[in-house]
């Protein structure tokens, strides 16, 4: 019986040897935004035409500009997250930095007359690189001489924009009308609960993979299309395959919308670590875009990849 239990205990022992040490290797990069709600309600929003769809995207530098307590709100979460996250080594990747990089890149692509497929929002969240969006709603409430905060935290896959963990409440009332401070109090002794979901939702994706859409295109210049045949396959049999190879275990190929001239993934689940260059690395959406060029080079094909977002990938085969 004594043999059994070390052996119980040693087993649990290098579990969780295992899970620290994959937390040190992979760790979630978060970033904390304000939700679209509350970039409507307050006005901070911007108008995009989406191919003749116009839709509603935040203006994060806009909301972070004019509203003084919204800054310290998100800083205050991200805060609680660093305190709160039990040693998994979580990343927070600040929204500034993120904003600036995007407006450095639209520089960039408009003196190079580059496209404006990509909307504002979505150049953020790509140049966050972030694996998790933390959104934060919430509003002021004065009832008297008293406040109180309402708020709403979801967390949201960066790359799909499938929301989990939500947690809403209200705060206790108070005689402060500090935002940041009703907040904390508010969402304290609910950050572990959010948190323990948040990584288990990580987990998930580190053994099941992210998903990740690709939209693959023959131009009006290309000599070939879906059912060329190039090597021992046509076209279309060599991309599936190097996306199954590329996936784990060719999750979401079934979801596909296909002509001569195109094939549209709805969502492929590419492994979050892969070994690039003889090394074990966090990969992305871009990483398989690059190598799928790569692939299609060897076949004497031109191609090009543009990403939108984190989890969009557009190959156009010339």
């Amino acid at each position: 019986m004594k043999n059994y239990r070390f052996l119980a205990l040693l087993i649990g022992f290098l579990s969780l040897t295992a899970m620290s040490a994959q937390r040190l290797m992979t760790p979630p990069h978060v970033m904390v935004v304000p939700d679209l709600i509350y970039c409507k309600s307050h006005g901070f929003v911007q108008q995009i035409d989406n191919n003749g769809i116009t839709e509603i995207v935040p203006d994060y530098e806009r909301a972070l500009t004019e509203d003084p307590s919204l800054h310290a709100v998100l800083t205050q979460v991200a805060q609680l997250i660093t305190d709160r996250d039990g040693g998994a080594g979580i990343v927070i990747v600040d929204l500034l930095e993120a904003i600036n990089q995007a407006k450095a890149d639209a520089a960039m692509a408009a003196a190079n007359s580059g496209d404006e497929s990509e909307s504002i929002d979505e150049a953020i969240i790509r140049n966050s690189d972030a694996d998790i969006l933390v959104k934060v709603q919430f509003d002021l409430l004065k009832h008297g001489p008293q406040y109180q905060v309402s708020y709403t935290i979801n967390g949201t896959d960066a790359y799909t924009s499938q929301m989990f963990a939500p947690v809403e409440g209200m705060g206790a009332p108070s005689t402060s009308a500090n935002p940041v401070v009703l907040l904390r109090e508010a969402v304290y002794d609910r950050m572990d609960a959010f948190l323990a979901k948040m990584l288990s939702y990580y987990n998930g994706m580190v053994k099941n993979g992210r998903m990740v859409a690709f939209e693959i295109k023959t131009t009006s210049t290309s000599t070939v299309n879906m059912n060329s045949v190039i090597g021992e396959y046509t076209l279309r049999e060599q991309i599936e395959d190097f996306l199954y190879d590329n996936s784990v275990d060719g999750n979401g190929l079934e979801r596909v919308r296909s002509g001569n001239t195109f094939m549209q993934y709805q969502g492929v689940y590419i492994p979050l670590i892969q070994t690039i260059r003889g090394r074990q690395r966090k990969q992305g959406a871009k990483d398989v875009a690059q190598r799928l060029v790569n692939f299609l080079s060897g076949f004497g094909i031109q191609a090009e990849y543009k990403i939108r977002g984190l989890g969009k990938v557009n190959i156009y085969i010339h």
